[in-house]
């Protein structure tokens, strides 16, 4: 955690300090509600709201100091800076360069969070480790999440995402990174790209970041990923395709939301796994997190301990019993083409009349008209009943679901009405759906009445 006085904060960003140079500062906040006694402010600009209207409330949190671009009229040392998030991003790279553990970041397109998740937990066995929480990849989250980490690590993973080009630069640049592992390349963010190609480029930003004495794991099971390693010249790890990468997945035996048995194997070694969690995506996901864990020196036997510990991360294949033998898996935190695929592969290896209430999938630009069929033709193939929640891209995807009993709804408070009808004794429900569609409220909805 960032332990320096206002003053040295103030010198290391050439910024103004109007208050006590000597004020002691631990920390880092940019929500006035998660202030903790001590941190630093930072009142980020935002399109809708300025952070500078929080600051009182931040300082009677127990804020020592604050980042700012115009100074108020507040008892509190203020750090003025032209450009707020240029000078938290300074001050990241700077502590992130003072620090003497290593950074291992993960990112993709899919499976960041979880894959993160599981690595820490993986690395764990053998280290003292911290990590990003939830989803805080961005360019604001992730300096935070930098300035807050525990002292005395020999680790931090980091989840590293973008929906732009440039960001995972500007990111690596700040993280400083020791290892980096590359998921998978999917159709997420289109409206920003012209095509999977970009995206890919954009991914490969961060490779130019690691040290040479660094670790590059890479998807073996996606060209566009393996096709990442000759842009290093260091150690090159791969992952997903039998007898041509360091580790892969065998014998895998689903059974459906009960779980799963298989074996990672590999020159890396060998790690029978029995674990709970529903879905290949996620076996998937602890193939990476492996990978680069035993690379570490991380043992076989402790993976596979591990792996019978591990749950899904909040809203990503999470499942919950209601009652009467229904089931609720809950993957309401997002959704992309490939993720929505995979989920409802699963969904239809499941025994019991099954219900996949799918929300809309946002940013995939030109093709999200024919992605949405597709996904609709998989739904219809998955499941008895499907719901469509959204505008234009849920209309499409209940036209090519026609196959089941088809519904759709404009919103998720609609879709939760609907839904509460639809379940019967017995049902399997799939809920998913880009954040921007809210399906966590359907999830939330039937969670809460069957408490």
């Amino acid at each position: 955690m960032i332990r320096r006085s206002a003053g040295e904060i103030a010198r290391l960003l050439a910024a103004d300090l109007r208050g006590d140079p000597e004020t002691p500062v631990a920390g880092v906040a940019i929500d006035s509600r998660a202030v903790q006694p001590g941190n630093l402010f930072v009142a980020l600009p935002g399109a809708r709201v300025d952070g500078r209207d929080f600051t009182p409330a931040a300082a009677a949190a127990g804020a020592a100091a604050v980042l700012l671009t115009r100074p108020l009229d507040l008892d509190l040392p203020q750090i003025v800076a032209p450009d707020a998030l240029a000078a938290l991003q300074r001050l990241a790279a700077a502590e992130r360069s003072a620090a003497a553990y290593r950074l291992a970041a993960v990112t993709g397109s899919i499976g960041k969070t979880t894959t993160k998740e599981f690595l820490t937990a993986l690395l764990g066995t053998s280290f003292p480790v911290g990590c990003t929480s939830g989803n805080r990849n961005s360019e604001t989250g992730f300096p935070v999440e930098l300035c807050n980490q525990s002292e005395g690590i020999a680790w931090m993973v980091a989840e590293l995402g973008m929906s732009h080009a440039g960001e995972l630069d500007r990111l690596g640049a700040i993280a400083q990174p020791d290892a980096v592992l590359i998921t998978v390349v999917a159709p997420v963010h289109l409206e920003f790209f012209p095509d999977l190609d970009a995206i890919a480029e954009a991914k490969a930003e961060l490779i130019r970041h690691l040290g040479l004495d660094g670790l590059l794991v890479l998807n073996a099971g996606d060209p566009r990923v393996a096709a990442f390693a000759p842009r290093f010249s260091g150690t090159v790890l791969r992952f997903g395709a039998p007898g041509g990468s360091d580790l892969w997945i065998e014998d895998y035996q689903g059974r459906g939301l009960l779980g799963a048995t298989f074996a990672l194997a590999g020159p890396l070694g060998r790690v029978p796994v029995e674990w709970s969690l529903p879905g290949r995506h996620q076996a998937d996901n602890l193939l990476a997190a492996a990978t680069l864990a035993l690379a570490l020196g991380v043992v076989p036997e402790d993976v596979a301990a591990t792996a019978t510990r591990l749950r899904p991360a909040p809203r990503r294949g999470e499942v919950h019993a209601l009652g009467n033998g229904v089931a609720l898996v809950d993957d309401s935190y997002n959704s992309s083409p490939e993720a929505a695929g995979a989920l409802l592969a699963l969904l239809a290896a499941t025994p019991g009349r099954r219900v996949a209430v799918l929300g809309e999938m946002l940013e995939l630009g030109p093709t999200s008209a024919a992605l949405h069929r597709e996904v609709g033709r998989q739904a219809a193939a998955a499941a008895d009943v499907v719901v469509a929640v959204g505008g234009v891209g849920a209309a499409e995807l209940a036209q090519a679901a026609a196959g089941a009993e088809t519904h759709r709804t404009a919103t998720a408070a609609e879709a939760l009405e609907l839904v509460r009808s639809l379940v019967r004794p017995g049902d399997v429900v799939l809920v998913k759906g880009s954040r921007g569609v809210g399906l966590d409220a359907v999830a939330d909805g039937l969670l809460a009445e069957a408490c």
